[in-house]
């Protein structure tokens, strides 16, 4: 067998591995968020959360891009994602508020991961439609999180332990989100670069007026959570919330 020369090789390991560089610095900015949340340096610690949703959408959509899609990156986006999203935003969240509340409080920032982490373990082992995301992915729900604590007028409330259960509860339900197609994203190299504007112009949003990014986010929850519930009235036959306990088939 003849063997690629240095450079090749070289090469190839740089383009399978860019993704992941990506995927690391998602984790990297989770784990620093968590760490100035601990620090009280709140405002710091939602703006890295912010940052590493950008980070997220692109590891995947470069894996696609440069087809070197693996299992690999795929549990790797996973364990960064429950870091940064599930982790950091309920940490957070606690530091900033929600220590307050004693008990109730600490038992929902705990609530938050947990949810986040069985999402996660879903998406990794189910497989379906690939128009849509079933239930809220944990980016958009953590993102969202992060994003209602720079409202203090809303955070501080008590609609925020209604706010933070429903998104719990949208992870774990079935109600489909949408996602981009598969197929239209490596063929069509339109929406590759339309992805690449709305990923500039979330970063522009986040540092400029970051105070918008919780209403951006929540069109997306909301909008996608009405569309989604009605087709799943249609035509599904599963249940809309779904509980590790529920699942027989899957222990």
């Amino acid at each position: 067998m003849e063997e690629k020369p240095f450079w090749g090789n070289f090469k190839e390991t740089i383009k399978r591995n860019t993704p992941h560089f990506f995927t690391m610095g998602n984790l990297a900015l989770g784990v620093l968020a968590l760490l100035y949340a601990l620090e009280s340096q709140f405002e710091l610690s939602i703006s890295l959360i912010l940052i590493a949703m950008v980070l997220d959408g692109v590891d995947g959509k470069l894996a696609l891009k440069l087809k070197v899609s693996s299992e690999l990156g795929k549990q790797l986006d996973s364990l960064s994602d429950l870091v940064s999203f599930g982790a950091a935003p309920a940490v957070l969240f606690y530091a900033m508020y929600f220590h307050q509340a004693g008990v109730a409080g600490l038992l929902l920032t705990l609530l938050f991961p947990l949810a986040g982490a069985y999402r996660l373990a879903r998406f990794n082992i189910v497989s379906g439609d690939a128009s849509c995301f079933k239930g809220l992915p944990i980016t958009i729900a953590g993102g969202a999180l992060a994003a209602m604590a720079i409202h203090p007028v809303l955070a501080e409330s008590w609609p925020a332990l209604l706010l933070v259960l429903s998104l719990v509860f949208l992870m774990t339900s079935k109600v489909p989100y949408p996602a981009p197609k598969k197929g239209q994203q490596e063929a069509n190299p339109f929406i590759f670069l339309a992805f690449y504007m709305v990923v500039i112009g979330f970063i522009i949003v986040v540092l400029l007026v970051p105070e918008l990014v919780i209403y951006l986010l929540a069109s997306y929850i909301v909008f996608g959570f009405l569309s989604g519930f009605l087709k799943l009235l249609k035509d599904a036959e599963e249940p809309l919330l779904s509980l590790p306990w529920s699942n027989k088939g899957n222990m």
